[in-house]
């Protein structure tokens, strides 16, 4: 599917800050809008865009080029008549046209997930749909904003001014070609914007409706919806997949040093993931120390290192420099930092009390460690299931968390146990939980 994105007006409520530029060249979290658009869209597999130009639109086109650079391919078309209204643009790129295609707009940024789902609805021929967001807290200016009103499955109401709807436009379309006859018909009655346009679909019976249903978007009409838009990027870096602590904490800190800090510089995720190994060295040796003030200093870098380790994968998704071979480098990098840390831990304990039982547990810790990396892996495998068990998610900025205590507090051995005990404890239930899925018999 092809996409079709608006990038002809001056953007005059943003001009203040933009200050002659056009406003999708504005910078938000290290790249550009208009680049955070065209690179959200292509996750979704989307390699062909038009954009329609006008204010400033040779600036467009140096930064953009034809899209190589981004893996995609881009075609211009310029509307000279870009001080009307946005329908006029839509209307200039019909001849790209001749199937359902994805409208966006060149301030709006949104989440790729909302644009994959939006794609795979079927519709009829002459059908069109708007991803509509029902959270009506949801926004930092209300009064600039589209409201609709939906019911079941269907736009019956579109306007700026509604005092009664349940719902925004998100400025997301997937068009049928029937939307050029549509404005085609607002035109020529003197009503040249977008939502003229879809008015007529809406009267035809044409505009679906379909709910983002939380998912991220935000638009970027003045210098307050920029920061605004910042804080739902970041917000929207949080991973399902992320533990207790990362979610209550370790995200609100890394998000700050990602923003205030790396997003500025050319470091890279796989730079980011390197500096927490080479971190780990100086831990090492303050918590081999095994007496105060070291170990209370080991124990602090612990959890900076906890926090580091979310940075990179934040970097990656804002600068959509995500690889697979960035989750591998990743996941060795995280497994030598866990072992050089607890092994530092026990080297520090022997050294003080020389209780040689603290190696013993160290082995277990290391070799159970390793198993419920293992089990965890390897029970999708066998299973096809994710667990999902609160008790069960303790992940490594828990981990990392108890051991930082640990050391802060200077509680290696009963660090160790408790370390076993969570451990073991994941293990022991994923083999309960396979056995139980499989059907599988002991041997005798």
């Amino acid at each position: 599917m092809k996409a079709l994105i608006i990038a002809a007006g001056n953007g005059t409520r943003l001009q203040p800050y933009a200050k002659g530029r056009h406003k999708s060249l504005l910078p938000l979290l290290g790249l550009k809008i208009i680049e955070r658009i065209i690179l959200t869209a292509k996750e979704t597999g989307i390699s062909e865009f038009v954009i329609v130009t006008g204010f400033e639109g040779k600036s467009i086109r140096v930064l953009l080029g034809d899209g190589e650079k981004y893996g995609v391919s881009i075609s211009y078309v310029e509307n000279k008549d870009w001080e009307k209204a946005n329908g006029i643009s839509v209307f200039k790129a019909r001849q790209f046209f001749s199937q359902h295609f994805v409208l966006l707009m060149a301030d709006h940024i949104f989440a790729s997930d909302t644009l994959r789902r939006i794609q795979r609805l079927h519709l009829k021929a002459d059908e069109s749909v708007l991803a509509v967001d029902k959270n009506l807290s949801s926004l930092n200016d209300i009064s600039d904003t589209t409201k609709v009103v939906v019911r079941g499955s269907r736009v019956v109401s579109l306007n700026k001014n509604l005092s009664d709807y349940n719902g925004f436009d998100t400025g997301m379309f997937v068009c049928s070609p029937s939307i050029f006859k549509a404005l085609k018909k607002s035109i020529k009655q003197n009503k040249n914007s977008l939502s003229d346009g879809m008015r007529v679909l809406v009267r035809e019976r044409k505009l679906r409706a379909f709910n983002i249903r939380g998912n991220f978007w935000a638009d970027c009409d003045t210098y307050s919806d920029l920061k605004f838009a910042e804080k739902k990027l970041i917000k929207s870096l949080t991973k399902p997949q992320d533990g207790i602590v990362s979610k209550n904490f370790n995200r609100k800190v890394s998000g700050l040093i990602t923003k205030l800090f790396l997003i500025k510089t050319p470091i890279t995720p796989n730079i980011i993931t390197l500096s927490t190994l080479i971190l780990a060295i100086p831990t090492f040796f303050l918590l081999t120390k095994g007496r105060y003030p070291w170990v209370l200093f080991g124990g602090l870098l612990i959890q900076f290192l906890s926090i580091l380790d979310g940075c990179d994968g934040e970097i990656a998704r804002l600068k959509f420099l995500k690889s697979k071979w960035g989750v591998f480098f990743d996941t060795v990098i995280d497994r030598y930092v866990d072992i050089i840390i607890i092994f530092g831990m026990i080297y520090g304990y022997w050294l003080t009390t020389h209780n040689e039982t603290i190696w013993i547990m160290g082995f277990f810790v290391v070799s159970s460690l390793i198993m419920d990396i293992f089990t965890s892996r390897e029970i999708k495998v066998v299973t096809r299931k994710k667990i999902r068990w609160p008790i069960l998610n303790v992940r490594r900025d828990t981990r990392l968390l108890i051991l930082s205590l640990g050391a802060i507090t200077n509680q290696v051995f009963f660090t160790m146990i408790i370390m076993l005990l969570i451990l073991n404890f994941k293990i022991i239930f994923r083999l309960v939980f396979t056995r139980k899925i499989t059907s599988a018999v002991f041997p005798i």
